[in-house]
């Protein structure tokens, strides 16, 4: 597995969508930093010129941190089942749970080092363009993107599981929005009659998430208290445990379209297996010697291709 993450991490350092994402990701902040500081210059007395409510925004989306999660993983992987690249890796032999936990790997080091390269554009730009003033810091930046580090990797193991899931990208983003959003949705409103059900939904993120209260005065987002950091990190933890297992069980059972006779070969079998047949035709040139040859070549890949079926 050690050597599909290395060469993942290559292929991921040498690709430039992921230097797009992590551009963007870094450009929107600078670009609201510079827009406030534009409003600053025409209007020095007012509060969006703070350093405060630059960061408010963040804070006050901490969902957000899922749906980076998401689109970082989508830059990595979407395009892999229409390159072939995710069949070439199956049929290389390396196992599906294997495929499954190095992609995980993969997106969790271009997760945290988009993450860090934007907070520090972030905080830098704001403290160099803005007045440092305001009730939120940078401290609280970092601590939310602390505590919101576990729930963010639950959201980013269902992002790996639904892109290798599902055959169809829109499927995949319907999938991960329904479980994170609308599920949550749903609980809440069904709770209001029915006590049980509400006692689920407040531990669901993207309803407990929602208790932050931070504007130009103040900034009290709800992991500041003990219960908050709490469903934090146990919704985080549970979230992780559940979407991992679901993970493991259903790209076991995923097979892969196949579009040729011999498209998704073990070709390490049928390499052991030609050295044997090289062997005892002994290098002949003479036209028995390669006919009986070719055809045994025939007959391996035939007997070593994995039929597959579709989704």
């Amino acid at each position: 597995m050690m050597n599909y993450i290395k060469s993942e991490l290559y292929r991921m350092f040498h690709s430039r969508m992921i230097y797009v994402t992590a551009l963007g990701f870094a450009g929107a902040p600078l670009l609201l930093n510079g827009l406030l500081y534009a409003t600053f210059r025409t209007m020095p007395d007012n509060a969006y010129s703070y350093t405060s409510f630059s960061y408010s925004f963040l804070i006050s989306l901490p969902m957000f941190f899922c749906v980076a999660a998401f689109i970082v993983v989508l830059s990595l992987y979407e395009g892999d089942k229409k390159t072939g690249n995710m069949k070439n890796v199956v049929a290389s032999g390396i196992s599906r749970v294997k495929i499954f936990a190095g992609q995980i790997v993969v997106s969790l080091v271009a997760c945290y080092s988009i993450l860090i390269a934007t907070l520090a554009v972030y905080i830098l730009s704001a403290r160099l363009l803005l007045v440092d003033a305001g009730p939120a810091t940078w401290m609280d930046l970092v601590k939310e993107a602390l505590v919101m580090s576990p729930i963010a990797i639950s959201a980013l193991i269902l992002a790996v599981v639904v892109t290798m899931v599902f055959e169809k990208t829109f499927v995949a983003v319907m999938v991960w929005s329904g479980i994170l959003y609308f599920i949550p949705t749903v609980f809440f409103y069904v709770g209001i009659r029915y006590p049980v059900i509400w006692k689920i939904s407040e531990w669901m993120p993207d309803n407990f998430l929602s208790y932050i209260e931070v504007n130009t005065s103040v900034c009290n987002p709800m992991w500041d208290t003990p219960e908050g950091l709490t469903k934090c990190m146990v919704a985080g933890a549970v979230g992780i445990v559940v979407f991992g297992l679901a993970g493991l069980c259903l790209v076991r059972k995923r097979k892969y379209k196949n579009k040729g006779l011999y498209e998704n070969i073990d070709l390490l079998s049928v390499w052991r297996d030609w050295d044997g047949i090289s062997a005892v035709a002994g290098g002949s040139t003479c036209a028995g010697g390669c006919g009986g040859a070719v055809l045994d070549a025939e007959t391996l890949f035939a007997t070593h291709s994995r039929p597959t079926v579709g989704n």
